[in-house]
């Protein structure tokens, strides 16, 4: 039996179950403990460690053969109570009793839509279908909407808190980043997607910041008199993510036309 038909029938790919697991440790811890040295409010590395399980989700459902997202699922619930055991007993890391019971069902939870993402940008014939009638109706493919808004907000995180990280940068390098991040994730949404997507990709950057300003505002990181600070930035994420989405969309024709020159 092929791997694909296993994973259509409901049989799990522990291949990438022990691959999620392990790389997905390696990669949550490494992210917490460098990013620790910089930020020692603890919640900026659990941030962190936490959204690098949903890129692993991502690669897992976008690399595997079949509907592989119970696999991601599987592995962020191990890897999290992994790296809290290995974080409060190897580095010393004091975490509640209920911060490393909920460790595990946020991994879960986090695999999931990490791997929900990951098949998105896979997408099977028949998404690719539906999805491209619903371009030709003018209707908008609201699953890249979402695949978007998670990538843009991973991108925010990562070129923003992991840059600084890195390179220490200044207000002009952290907002140079920010815009950056909101590029990429367009490009990527225009150029995995079917069909035209430069919309859906300026959604997804209005959706992210959003969710990015919820976020900040829920610990106390960002302060309703901040918010016209909110409302530049959707405007700014929404302009830069549609220049993504079409610099994807050009990107993907260039492709496509270079493979038919190669056939013929």
């Amino acid at each position: 039996m092929t791997t694909e038909a296993t994973a259509s029938k409901g049989g799990l790919e522990w291949k990438w179950i022990i691959t999620g697991i392990v790389a997905g440790t390696a990669l949550c811890l490494s992210l917490y403990l460098m990013i620790a040295k910089t930020f020692h409010i603890p919640l900026i590395p659990t941030f962190m460690s936490l959204l690098g399980f949903v890129v692993m989700g991502i690669i897992i459902g976008f690399k595997s053969e079949g509907y592989t997202i119970k696999e991601p699922a599987i592995g962020g619930f191990v890897t999290l109570l992994l790296v809290g055991i290995v974080l409060s007993v190897v580095f010393g890391v004091s975490f509640t009793t209920t911060e490393l019971v909920a460790a595990p069902i946020l991994g879960l939870i986090l695999g999931l839509i990490g791997g929900w993402v990951g098949e998105q940008i896979q997408i099977t014939p028949e998404e690719l279908i539906k999805e491209l009638e619903a371009d030709k109706k003018g209707g908008l493919q609201w699953g890249w909407i979402l695949a978007g808004t998670v990538i843009a907000f991973i991108f925010n995180a990562f070129f923003v808190i992991g840059g600084f990280a890195l390179l220490k940068f200044g207000m002009g390098g952290l907002m140079i980043s920010l815009g950056a991040s909101f590029l990429l994730a367009g490009l990527l949404v225009g150029y995995f997607s079917p069909g035209v997507t430069i919309m859906e990709a300026g959604i997804a950057g209005v959706l992210s910041v959003i969710m990015n300003a919820v976020f900040l505002y829920t610990f106390s990181l960002l302060m309703l008199n901040e918010m016209v600070v909110v409302l530049e930035m959707i405007v700014g994420g929404f302009v830069l993510s549609l220049i993504g989405g079409w610099f994807g969309e050009k990107l993907q024709a260039f492709m496509e036309n270079d493979t038919e020159h190669e056939k013929d």
